[in-house]
């Protein structure tokens, strides 16, 4: 201060007194300064976090709710921070306080932005790390191995930010342990990363382990915002530590129930640079101040509202809306487009300013039901403007949100489930905005529909490749990036653009250590799979490569831990490093015989067709019976013959499980009961006459016969308030009575019936939709739903289905015989033979016997139709190149039954009596008068398929038994779907379709009867 004192002095102007204060005042301003800088800094005002009201805690399913639930017996929750960057990783226990070993399904949400990038489960006893795999072949892998009672775990999405997670085997009073990694960039709040962490869970927790270490933070930049009692921060060697343990450990609802934390923002640019799948990726987060202007007051505002069942939480929506058209400043034209498994017709509105209760009115009164459908979007050609509320779950059609219309979309979510990347990529793509109604207030909300700012144009690199951002706009205050280099030293040019024309380009400087390991590499995966979500069906191939490549989960891949090395050599995934030497032996042995696999099938499947045509060759006697032929009953897939066709015995053989060891014997007779004729409705029995096809001259002749089909009705209580309500009133007590039913799928279908029988097609169409919502991606519920849109004559809208089911399930002959068949109907042979064949000329598991015959006949037959269409319409004849001309040839017949069901890892028993008193059925696979029943379907879906060529007249009675099952998921009970022809393969054929469920053991049911004249 001295130096300072005299200077003052010699300057001109200053005398002493003036310099003297002037000193005390510097000296003054000096002790504050340095005061200042000794105190804390403000703290960091950040509201307490409200969780949305349909946030659901992770839950652990068993499907039954007789058996005790599994136990969570501890959970262990550890978080590091750098930055805005977060990695979390989560240690389950699992429990079965059962006496039956079971498959435990663990579901759960995420928040936005969180990605899981890793999982491992204990595998005798060490933790043992998943590998990725395309997500069809991750279900195949882990049903297999499941019923080889070998321990596999699969991690995988469903929808949106919904994730599963089966653990298989859950021992009998043992338990499992599994863990979870997830990344996650935080939200901003003033200047501030914010971390939200929900700590509960459906069920009580025996020891809450809760650790979370901020990388570089001082205490002074670390603000506990909300947490449990007893939580600590504490400073450590690595920054700032919170430490918090609980014993039995229920959380209260709401906000209480989540750990929120804030860690101030230092201002500079973040940048993470580590190694991913043996390249160099970074990771990028910089500040930006945005300039926002407000949008055109739009004249014309299309309002898409999703009222689909998955959408029902939209609590927060409607106050945003309500704020948006309140700041407008003219009355707009308002075109409402509700949409579920279909959209509605347009109805229009006028909304003045602050006059939005009319339109309020008419979407509190819109029940949400059903599917979402976004496939075909009627925006009206005028609008220049649209509204989207939905939750982007998309779960009927081709599951796409097919916007086509030029005008900006504003996204609005009120729901803690769902697809927010896709959502934030639609808004993007338009110019458009997403509005998180979870996460803002109301005039937060209106405030981001109203304004815009600086967009990202184009990412430039000369040192850089394959940029992507999750975003192109600048959302709380910053700009985010990631990309691969091709150096160790990288410059990224950030191009923007601003809605007044204006342009700016920002540059980013990448020198930093390899030190974050995969981190920026998954960070660069879930954003480029983000980019590319908007149609996973069309980037399929690119999305499962980047998961497999950096370990995450997506829309197509899963992750999964095996336990054998002949596993992952079987299936060709990378092997754990513990394994690895084994599973290369392995693997090499493998592929020498998986060449000769096929081609071996195929000669197989040529004798049984050349089995199979010697049969059809053979003339049966049709008369009756002098006396009793004693039949030697075979245990397996053989029947007991008859004396009259050894050769037939040996062409019909073929291995299975024995009935012996099973909890049954062989089927008794079911109770003579007469069977009462049933109405065919669009429900329960859709009979409808099949185009021609092209019978060979050895056909069986014609005959005339009736189809009846036994009713069956539901005993469900809801069922005779919905029977005896009057058509106007019936969907309100549909809605009455949803409440208690909104995890029965029986409830759905039994439902949709009535309305079909009651001539309300749409609305059971909606009703049945709902199948589609129930449990994201469940193909045991997607399949009902195909079945019976099939049986309500709507293949079009089945086809989707089964193409998803097919996409889910390839590995199963079920789900290209069901689309083949489905494709046939809808008048396209040629995907169906396609279909059909993929049936045929593969080897299928054991489990699925005797499907490659009936899928044959199928082929033959729908070929044989669209070849005599052909030529009597001069069109193009089916390309048939690909099917081995061995097997061509089509075998009409008088009378055929299918009977499929539900249920995997399922026995259900068909039985036929014909007018002989004979009775078909897996241990009488060959009646006397020709009747043949295929391979005893015991371990999966079935189908069984009773064949007879020519048909003896009077009457033939068709039985199912419920036999057992050999699931480790509990299941309540099995749908079983009948289809019953006559003059299969003959321009004459008839079908009918029926449904019934059977659920107790050796539960038999009559389906049908037919009379054949």
């Amino acid at each position: 201060m001295p130096n300072v004192f005299q200077g003052l002095q010699g300057f001109s102007g200053f005398s002493g007194r003036t310099v003297f204060w002037l000193v005390q005042a510097l000296s003054a301003i000096s002790f504050s300064v340095q005061a200042l800088a000794l105190s804390p800094p403000p703290p960091i005002a950040i509201d307490k976090f409200a969780p949305p009201p349909d946030w659901r805690p992770p839950v652990i399913s068993l499907n039954n709710a007789s058996s005790q639930p599994i136990q969570l017996r501890t959970a262990s929750v550890e978080v590091d921070l750098f930055g805005d960057q977060a990695q979390t990783r989560v240690e389950l226990r699992l429990f079965n306080p059962n006496p039956r070993v079971l498959e435990g399904e663990l579901q759960f949400p995420l928040q936005e932005g969180q990605v899981v990038t890793g999982f491992a489960l204990d595998v005798n006893g060490r933790l043992r790390d998943a590998a990725a795999v395309p997500k069809a072949k991750g279900q195949e892998i882990f049903e297999d191995i499941r019923r080889r009672r070998v321990d596999p775990g699969l991690l995988e999405a469903t929808a949106g930010n919904q994730y599963k997670l089966r653990v298989y085997p859950i021992p009998a009073q043992g338990e499992r342990r599994v863990v979870i990694t997830l990344n996650e960039t935080l939200r901003r709040q003033q200047g501030a990363g914010v971390l939200r962490v929900p700590l509960a869970f459906a069920s009580v927790v025996g020891q809450l382990q809760v650790r979370v270490r901020a990388h570089g933070a001082s205490r002074q930049d670390v603000q506990l915002v909300q947490a449990p009692a007893d939580a600590q921060l504490a400073a450590s060697a690595a920054g700032t530590e919170l430490h918090l343990q609980k014993s039995q450990w229920l959380a209260p609802q709401g906000p209480a129930g989540w750990l929120q934390m804030a860690v101030r923002h230092t201002g500079k640019p973040q940048v993470m640079v580590g190694e991913s799948g043996g390249k160099p990726f970074f990771a990028a987060q910089m500040d930006f101040r945005d300039e926002l202007v407000k949008r055109p007051t739009p004249s014309h505002i299309a309002l898409v509202w999703d009222a689909s069942a998955s959408a029902a939480a939209q609590a927060r929506v409607l106050p945003v809306l309500e704020a948006y058209f309140r700041k407008l400043d003219k009355a707009v034209k308002v075109s409402l487009l509700v949409v579920r498994n279909t959209p509605e017709p347009v109805r229009n509105f006028t909304v003045a300013p602050g006059r939005f209760g009319e339109l309020a009115d008419a979407l509190r009164a819109e029940p949400f039901d059903g599917s979402s459908n976004f496939d075909k979007l009627p925006i009206p050609a005028d609008a220049d403007m649209t509204v989207m509320v939905t939750d982007g779950l998309t779960t009927d059609g081709k599951k796409t949100l097919n916007y086509l219309h030029t005008a900006p979309v504003i996204v609005i979510n009120g729901t803690a489930a769902a697809d927010t990347p896709r959502l934030a990529r639609l808004a993007d793509r338009t110019g458009g905005a997403l509005v998180d109604a979870t996460l803002v207030t109301a005039e937060a909300g209106a405030q981001a529909m109203r304004m815009h700012g600086w967009r990202i144009e184009r990412l430039i690199s000369l040192s850089a490749q394959k940029l992507v951002t999750p975003t192109t706009s600048v959302r709380q205050g910053r700009i985010a990036l990631a990309g691969e280099l091709l150096d160790t030293q990288a410059r990224v040019d950030i191009a923007l653009v601003h809605p007044d024309g204006r342009k700016r380009t920002l540059m980013l400087e990448v020198d930093a250590r390899a030190a974050a390991g995969r981190w920026p590499g998954q960070q660069w995966a879930q954003w480029r799979s983000a980019e590319l979500a908007d149609n996973t069906a069309l980037h399929s191939a690119e999305l499962q490569r980047i998961a497999a490549t950096h370990s995450i989960v997506g829309p197509n891949s899963s992750l999964i831990v095996l336990e054998l090395a002949s596993d992952y050599a079987r299936y060709n995934l990378p092997a754990p490093p513990e394994l690895a030497d084994e599973v290369a032996r392995l693997g090499q042995q493998q592929m020498a015989q998986a060449t000769q696999t096929r081609q071996a099938h195929i000669e197989a499947m040529v004798k049984q067709f050349d089995n199979r045509q010697r049969w059809w060759d053979k003339d049966f006697p049709k008369d009756a019976p002098k006396r009793a032929e004693p039949k030697a009953e075979v245990h397996g897939a053989i029947g007991a013959m008859g004396a009259a066709a050894p050769a037939m015995a040996e062409a019909m053989a073929s291995p299975a499980v024995r009935k012996s060891q099973a909890p049954m014997g062989a089927p008794v007779p079911a109770p003579a009961a007469p069977v009462a004729p049933a109405a065919l409705s669009a429900r329960m029995a859709d009979v409808e006459n099949r185009q021609a096809k092209n019978a060979p001259a050895a056909a069986p002749s014609p005959t005339i016969s009736t189809i009846a089909l036994q009713a069956w009705v539901p005993d469900a209580p809801y069922m005779k308030r919905l029977q005896d309500a009057n058509k106007a009133e019936l969907y309100r007590i549909y809605l009455d009575e949803r409440t208690a039913y909104l995890s029965s799928s029986s409830f759905y279908m039994d439902a949709a019936g009535v309305f079909f029988d009651r001539g309300l097609p749409e609305l059971g169409l909606r009703v049945l939709s709902n199948l589609a919502e129930m449990n994201l991606e469940n193909r045991q519920l997607l399949r009902l739903y195909a079945y019976r849109l099939v049986q309500a004559k709507r293949n079009d809208l089945a086809i989707p289905v089964f193409e998803r089911i097919s996409e889910l399930a390839p590995n199963e002959p079920q789900s290209w015989r069901d689309l083949g068949l489905a494709l046939a109907d809808n008048g396209e042979p040629q995907r169906a033979v396609n279909a059909l064949w993929e049936v045929v000329s593969r080897p299928w598991n054991g489990r699925f016997a005797g499907i490659n015959m009936i899928a044959l006949a199928e082929l033959n037959a729908i070929a044989a139709q669209a070849t005599a269409a052909a030529t009597t319409a001069d069109m193009a004849p089916l390309d048939m190149s690909r099917i081995d001309s061995r097997l061509r040839r089509n075998l009409p017949l008088a009378l055929r039954v299918v009977m499929a069901w539900d249920s995997d890892d399922t026995d259900i028993d068909m039985w036929v009596t014909d007018p002989n008193g004979e009775k078909a059925s897996y241990a009488n696979r060959l009646t006397r008068q020709g009747g043949a029943m295929s391979p005893d379907a015991t371990g999966g879906y079935g189908p069984e398929e009773f064949s007879l060529k020519t048909a003896k007249a009077g009457k033939y009675a068709v039985e199912a038994q419920f036999y057992g099952h050999r699931q480790q998921v509990l299941s309540a009970g099995t749908t079983v779907m009948v289809r019953v022809t006559t003059g299969f393969g003959t321009p004459q054929a008839r079908d009918a379709w029926t449904t019934l469920r059977l659920a107790r053991g050796q539960e038999t049911v009559r389906v049908a009867e037919v009379d054949v004249r």
